[in-house]
């Protein structure tokens, strides 16, 4: 068995290097554009959302460093700054987005025909109706294909994908009121299907502040009517701090805040392509904290095989800490990306 932070050999490191590289250069272009965009002397961003992120940095920066980004992340974190500056929010989803996983529709019979298998895998498990139900929001202009009148998008896909495979294995009903947590959200794909698919659902969000600030961003604009507990103030001490927590549909932090969680108050805690990219120390501190917080499930969805060139560590399916007494309720491959293992963990006894 590999374990988690072994040292990557040559061959990975390369295979890395060169993966680093092609994404640089598909992504030369637009940064550019958004480099001349950050000489302009003002800026796209509202004030309260500037000032909620450079608040999250600072905070970040006075926590615990087990917490704070990897190199590969605080190089990310610049370029995401500089993007934020040249192009705002708005339509992040083809800037910041494209930039770390999406890929432009380059040939788009090809696209076309990637979205239509996905979709006619899920139908199968469609036992909810929500690909009758759900499209892909303007949000964010994401990259989307028109099946039957209504806009499909890959992230759409995925998280209706992730949402179904919980609910297979948990045996969930609509109206259940769940509680999931999510470390490193993302801009909150799956948050938002969830929230969507599942009235009486709520879900808890943890990111660096770059990924936070698109979250709060994103969902609370989605879901206007949900109550939400945003950064900093769901840091705020005081003794109505765990009822804030309570009373919010949606609640967002930075990962430190975990700790803060009342053990076995969440039903699943979620990381999706996040953990592979975490240092060694980092992996075990949250699963250390995913054992402390005492979930129903613990569900993971990573590559197979992951090199983290700057930390020089390799992460495999096989070296994730998982605890004996955790038993394993679903492992498969995902039905979209060969080299992406998914795993399923019933933590609460």
């Amino acid at each position: 068995m590999v374990q988690a932070g072994a040292p990557a050999s040559a061959s990975d490191r390369a295979d890395a290097a060169r993966r680093l590289a092609r994404v640089l250069a598909l992504r030369g272009p637009m940064l550019a554009r958004a480099a001349v965009g950050h000489l302009r002397p003002d800026t796209r961003v509202d004030a309260e959302w500037r000032e909620r992120y450079e608040r999250a940095r600072r905070d970040l920066d006075a926590n615990d460093a087990v917490f704070r980004p990897t190199k590969q992340w605080r190089l990310i974190s610049s370029m995401f700054r500089m993007m934020l500056r040249g192009f705002g929010l708005r339509d992040f989803k083809s800037t910041f987005g494209r930039f770390l996983a999406a890929y432009e529709p380059e040939n788009r019979r090809y696209f076309e025909a990637l979205h239509h298998v996905y979709l006619s895998t899920l139908e199968r498990r469609d036992t909810w109706g929500l690909l009758e139900t759900l499209e892909e929001p303007d949000l964010g202009q994401n990259d989307t294909v028109v099946v039957r009148g209504r806009r499909f998008s890959m992230d759409l896909l995925q998280s209706v994908d992730e949402l179904y495979r919980l609910v297979e294995v948990m045996g969930w009903s609509r109206e259940d009121p769940v509680v999931v947590c999510e470390i490193g959200a993302g801009y909150g794909r799956l948050a938002h299907v969830v929230l969507s698919a599942m009235p009486n659902a709520r879900y808890f969000v943890f990111d660096l502040p770059e990924s936070l600030l698109l979250a709060q961003y994103y969902l609370t604009s989605l879901h206007p009517d949900s109550k939400a507990l945003l950064y900093p103030e769901s840091a705020e001490a005081g003794a109505d701090g765990e009822r804030r927590w309570a009373d919010a549909r949606i609640a967002f932090g930075l990962p430190h805040q975990l700790r803060s969680l009342v053990p076995g108050s969440v039903d699943a805690v979620v990381n999706i392509y996040s953990f592979m990219e975490m240092a060694p120390a980092q992996v075990a501190t949250y699963f250390d904290l995913v054992e402390r917080l005492d979930p129903k499930a613990l569900f993971i969805k990573q590559h197979k095989h992951e090199v983290n060139l700057l930390e020089n560590s390799l992460l495999t399916s096989a070296g994730y800490p998982v605890r004996p007494t955790w038993r394993l309720a679903h492992e498969g491959t995902s039905a979209l990306y060969e080299n992406v293992f998914e795993a399923i963990y019933r933590v609460r006894s």
